[in-house]
């Protein structure tokens, strides 16, 4: 039976990876995604950047290891670190038990909202996401063993040793 992949209508994606919410005032929450968290399987630690501090677009900003993968997240927009859960520090479990709610990860202050252009929303991802699988082919619970890489439109790789989301 294949798995089906939560992409909430109320959020904008940098990838099929990573997710951003807008929480007002300029400030965007960012998390993994239901498919992200699905293919890193068991998470054991996460590494959060300082808060207060800004960054550029697509710079690497959060680590997040599991037992045999590593994905590296670039920030989805330039900003300012406006909060970290560091909850995720003591529980990193929180994402894969709840990547939309509890497990979120960070929230940033928009540097420039040019950078939202580049974003995808729900119906966006969903097509990207059923291209991936498609072209990756995967098997009903077995993502990620039927090949070694595929590309997608934006650039981003996705292999048996994942990284630069």
């Amino acid at each position: 039976m294949k798995r089906q992949f939560k992409f909430p209508e109320n959020c904008l994606f940098y990838s099929t990876y990573v997710w951003l919410e807008d929480r007002d005032r300029g400030i965007f929450r960012v998390g993994i995604t239901d498919f992200g968290q699905y293919i890193l399987d068991d998470i054991i630690s996460i590494s959060l950047p300082e808060t207060g501090i800004f960054v550029e677009k697509d710079e690497e900003i959060i680590s997040i290891d599991s037992i045999e993968d590593t994905l590296v997240i670039k920030a989805p927009i330039c900003g300012k670190i406006h909060e970290t859960n560091d909850e995720l520090k003591r529980s990193p479990e929180l994402l894969n038990e709840s990547p939309y709610e509890a497990g979120w990860i960070l929230e940033m202050e928009i540097g420039s909202d040019d950078d939202l252009d580049q974003l995808m929303d729900s119906n966006e991802i969903i097509d990207l996401h059923q291209e991936e699988i498609k072209d990756k082919d995967f098997e009903d619970d077995d993502f990620g063993e039927e090949s070694s890489n595929i590309n997608d439109e934006e650039g981003f790789e996705y292999n048996d040793n994942i990284s630069d989301y």
